[in-house]
C-alpha cells in the first residue's frame, strides 16, 4: 500500500483527467503513468477506486465514444473500430460496441459529410471533386463501397 497522501494525489489527477472527456481504463493509466509521480501500484488503486465508485467504466466509455462518433462527428465503422483499440478496449468490447450500432447508416452518413463540402467546392472539375470527396470518407474510415455508394448517388442527385 503506497503513501495516502500519493493516492489521495494520485485520485485527485485522475478526477481532474475524467472531468475533461471520458475516458478509458487504459487512457487513464498512461496519462498518469506520463506524470512519473505514482508508481504503479498507486496508479492500479486508484483505478480500482474509480471503477467501484463507478467513475471509470470502460463499456460505458465505449457506448458514449461510439455514439459520439456516429452523431457528432461521422465517422466510418472501420475508423471507429480503430479508435476504441487506441484507445486500450479490447477487441471483444469493441465487436459489441460496434454491433450495438446496428442500424447506423454508413452510406447516408457519407453522404451527409461530403453534401456541404461539395457545394463549396467551385472550379474544380467532377473527377477532382470525386477524388477529393472519396479521399476525405476514406479518411474517416469509410468502406470504398460506402464511399463510392455515397458519391454514385451524390452526383446522380444533383445531374438529375
Amino acid at each position: 500500500m503506497d503513501d495516502p497522501t500519493r493516492q489521495l494525489a494520485a485520485k485527485s489527477d485522475a478526477l481532474r483527467l475524467l472531468s475533461f472527456k471520458p475516458r478509458s481504463v487504459e487512457e487513464l493509466r498512461a496519462r498518469l503513468a506520463q506524470k512519473k509521480k505514482y508508481t504503479a501500484e498507486t496508479i492500479e488503486e486508484v483505478i480500482a477506486l474509480l471503477t467501484r465508485q463507478g467513475l471509470l467504466d470502460d463499456v460505458k466509455f465505449a457506448k458514449l465514444y461510439a455514439h459520439s462518433r456516429v452523431h457528432t462527428r461521422p465517422a466510418g465503422r472501420r475508423q471507429i473500430e480503430l479508435d476504441l483499440k487506441k484507445k486500450g478496449l479490447g477487441p471483444e468490447l469493441v465487436a459489441k460496441t460496434l454491433g450495438e450500432l446496428g442500424d447506423y447508416d454508413e452510406k447516408q452518413a457519407a453522404k451527409d459529410l461530403v453534401s456541404g463540402r461539395f457545394q463549396k467546392m467551385t472550379g474544380v472539375s467532377a473527377e477532382k471533386k470525386k477524388a477529393r470527396l472519396f479521399g476525405f470518407l476514406a479518411r474517416r474510415g469509410f468502406k470504398t463501397d460506402v464511399i463510392l455508394s455515397a458519391l454514385s448517388e451524390l452526383f446522380h442527385d444533383l445531374d438529375g
